[in-house]
């Protein structure tokens, strides 16, 4: 695989339980720098939260993303801005983040591989917990793209997208997984992308029966040990610190908000 050839010990971290999703993606990003400025090593990073919906930068130019936006917000669901690809997730207590993130030396290649290798830990992580899960889109799926991991085809479920943020000197491929609780998603992903007029069919998303977080986030940290060199870290208050100094970076515009209703 692209990545395994020259890495050291991929180093897993975990954070569980975080109260507000945007020390989740403050970490990731804490993360990325740290590793493209060489102070720390190949990362595996796992985290939950409360509930939000991540949007994209470019889904806050629709018109109607401040309708949108105060949908979501209605219902207990803040929305962030995420500085990756793709489009709108929802994610609640039910919900693992994962991010891969990985010094690079050419931003030009890789970013096909990277993703393609994502997907495949992700689905070996699933079925290692009893789900039939493969590569492939799903027909009105969140967050749209090539590189979705699904059970029961075209017309299934959609459990885990993929989407990238590289820089110069460090690439990190990131991913949602939607374990329990997706009912409460529903509602917020159909009022949102139908604010946006984009489709989404309720039906492509859905729980995986009987299996629990816990038991995901056993299974991810397996599969990571299994592809590279792992070893548990942790995330300590230093790390959580300059998460939460990047705040400021998930909030809405506020012009997209004022115009709402």
């Amino acid at each position: 695989m692209l990545w395994r050839w020259y890495l050291s010990t991929v180093q897993i971290l975990i954070a569980e339980h975080l109260a507000y999703p945007g020390d989740g993606f403050g970490l990731q990003q804490a993360v990325l720098e740290e590793v493209a400025a060489g102070a720390r090593g190949p990362s595996a990073l796992m985290w939950t939260s409360s509930s939000y919906v991540g949007a994209t930068r470019l889904e806050t130019r629709f018109p109607s993303f401040g309708e949108a936006a105060m949908l979501a917000e209605e219902v207990g669901f803040p929305v962030l801005v995420r500085n990756s690809g793709g489009g709108a997730v929802a994610a609640n207590e039910g919900s693992i983040s994962l991010s891969l993130t990985f010094p690079v030396e050419d931003l030009r290649h890789g970013l096909y591989e990277r993703y393609t290798e994502g997907v495949e830990l992700v689905a070996a992580a699933l079925r290692r917990v009893g789900v039939e899960a493969e590569a492939g889109e799903v027909e009105g799926e969140f967050c749209p793209g090539a590189y979705s991991v699904r059970s029961g085809g075209p017309r299934g479920v959609k459990h885990a997208g993929l989407a990238q943020r590289v820089t110069r000197r460090a690439a990190r491929l990131e991913t949602l997984i939607l374990v329990s609780k997706t009912g409460e998603l529903v509602p917020v992903l159909r009022n949102f992308y139908g604010s946006l007029d984009v489709p989404f069919r309720p039906g492509s998303i859905g729980d995986l029966k009987g299996v629990s977080v816990p038991q995901v986030l056993g299974a991810l940290s397996t599969e990571v040990g299994e592809h590279y060199a792992a070893e548990e870290g942790r995330v300590d208050e230093g790390l959580l610190s300059r998460a939460r100094s990047h705040r400021n970076l998930w909030r809405v515009p506020s012009e997209t908000t004022s115009t709402a209703g």
